[in-house]
């Protein structure tokens, strides 16, 4: 299956940032936003976040307050729809084929953090129905230990509750979203089977250490980091 043309995850600035505004005014009333160590994001220069999936809306609510535009790596079936598609390539977003190594998806987050922006991966792959964390594929360790760029780790609990029955306005859920602070899993350089699982096992540890204890999974063994703090809410 060949991929899209335009498939480099070039964004329209405008339209991002015109998302972005209605996304905010939106926010509040289907929940209630907390985050934390916000100020973590570099503003400036290239960043991996790292996050888990538990709900097709941490993708616009983890970007809501983030004052860059970010580029989304999602699964190749989402530009299949005609419309929705086309949308999420304005965006910024980029194809990827699940259970493959794709290789053009790889140098795609590659050439966007070349360029000093900011690319967002979901290490799992795809959503978990139970809302813990699930073993990782090695892309997101493989792509940070190669660019040697910063990564932050986003944690996000929540959303499952955000669009069912009618938790909307006062009634509407708590969604929490957490970022760490930067960290680094190598420099680049050569790669070996080895130090891509080590620098995936890293990069899941700090994700779960912004999570409860029942949401970790196979990552709650570590000692867990401070919770960035304060949180600001909506």
């Amino acid at each position: 299956m060949a991929k899209t043309l335009h498939d480099d995850g070039r964004a329209s600035r405008f339209s991002y940032e015109l998302t972005q505004m209605l996304v905010r005014l939106v926010v509040p009333l289907i929940a209630r936003l907390r985050t934390g160590g916000l100020e973590n994001v570099p503003r400036t220069g290239p960043v991996i976040l790292a996050m888990n999936h538990i709900h097709w809306t941490d993708i616009p609510l983890a970007a809501a307050r983030v004052p860059r535009v970010t580029h989304y790596m999602a699964k190749i079936e989402l530009f299949q729809k005609p419309v929705f598609g086309g949308f999420i390539r304005f965006l910024g977003a980029f194809s990827v084929r699940r259970g493959e190594g794709d290789r053009e998806a790889i140098r795609t987050a590659e050439q966007l953090l070349a360029n000093g922006e900011v690319v967002v991966i979901f290490p799992e792959g795809h959503r978990s129905e139970s809302g813990a964390l699930i073993p990782a594929h090695s892309g997101a360790g493989y792509i940070a230990l190669r660019t040697g760029v910063p990564v932050v780790a986003v944690g996000i609990q929540g959303t499952k509750r955000v669009f069912t029955g009618l938790r909307y306005g006062p009634f509407r859920p708590t969604v929490t979203i957490r970022y760490s602070a930067p960290f680094t899993v190598g420099s680049g350089g050569k790669l070996s089977r080895e130090g891509v699982a080590a620098a995936t096992d890293e990069i899941m540890h700090q994700i779960a250490a912004l999570l409860p204890p029942a949401q970790r999974g196979p990552y709650g063994g570590e000692p867990a980091p401070a919770v960035p703090a304060p949180e600001v809410a909506s």
